[in-house]
Order: structure tokens, then C-alpha cells, then sequence
């Protein structure tokens, strides 16, 4: 399968699974009732973030939507462009993928009313992580997966020098 039809899938499952459980918890939950899923650890909170990640710049007005939405520009030219000249390797094709579906999901989830729909909420007590969602976790999974698939490649060439 050729490179971007891959970071094309993966951008698709991303972007869709993100939004029908956006849509699903806006139907189901109160917001900021949490219900627990497996204890306190981890539970679902509906909330609504203004910033970007993390809550930085919250009611920024529209600039985190303009700023998001150059980014989303740009790393798509970039991506379709590397990946017809070959200057990645195919299997970077699936989290670029991801990445892009996230940023996506969240970019279109911003524009009726320029907040991030957040339900995933994960700490012990009062010390939580940041209540995020699936297009974040696309996110940073494509993230780490970069970062795992550049070390391997780069260990890869060191061993065949």
C-alpha cells in the first residue's frame, strides 16, 4: 500500500473516532460530573477547553484557530509532499497520519464555538492529568511513535556503518 494512502487511513480512523465519541459524551454526560471507569484512576469528565494544549492560551479569541489552522496547512503540503519524493520511510506514513487526523479532529471540533470538546480524565486524587480526548491521544501516540520509529532507523544506520 502506497505511503499516503496509509496516512490517509489513519487520518480517517482518527478523525472519525474522535468525533462520534465527542458527539456520544455530549450526549450521555453532565459536564464536570465525572464517571468513574475503573476507579478514580481514570474516569469520564465532559469538559470544554478554549486554549490549546493543555489549556494554554485559554479564550485566546480566534488566534489558536488561525494558528492551528496554518499548522494543519503546512504539515499536510509537507506530508504529501515528502511522501511522493520518498524521502520517508513507509512506515512514518501511519503516525504522521495520526497526527494530522488528531489536529484535524480538534481543529473542526473548535470552529462552531471555538472550544475543544475534553472528556478523558486520568489522576489519583486531586492530582490529575489534564482532562483530554481521542484526538489528543492520536496525537501524542503518533508522537511516539515517530520518535521510536526515528531511533530505530537511526540505530539501523549506526550499525550498518
Amino acid at each position: 500500500m502506497k505511503p499516503i494512502y496509509r496516512a490517509f487511513i489513519a487520518l480517517i480512523v482518527a478523525l472519525s473516532l474522535d468525533g462520534m465519541t465527542k458527539t456520544w459524551v455530549e450526549q450521555v454526560l453532565v459536564p464536570f460530573q465525572p464517571v468513574p471507569l475503573a476507579g478514580q484512576f481514570f474516569r469520564l469528565t465532559l469538559g470544554y477547553n478554549t486554549g490549546v494544549a493543555f489549556g494554554l492560551f485559554a479564550n485566546g479569541g480566534v488566534w489558536p484557530l488561525v494558528v492551528t489552522g496554518i499548522i494543519i496547512v503546512g504539515m499536510v503540503i509537507w506530508l504529501v509532499s515528502t511522501l511522493r519524493s520518498g524521502e520517508l520511510p513507509p512506515t512514518t506514513a501511519w503516525p504522521i497520519g495520526m497526527i494530522l487526523g488528531g489536529a484535524i479532529a480538534n481543529f473542526a471540533d473548535r470552529l462552531p464555538d471555538s472550544r475543544v470538546t475534553d472528556f478523558l480524565d486520568a489522576g489519583f486524587g486531586p492530582t490529575r492529568f489534564p482532562t483530554f480526548n481521542l484526538a489528543d491521544t492520536f496525537i501524542v501516540l503518533g508522537v511516539i511513535v515517530l520518535l521510536w520509529l526515528s531511533l530505530d532507523l537511526k540505530k539501523a544506520a549506526e550499525d550498518t556503518t
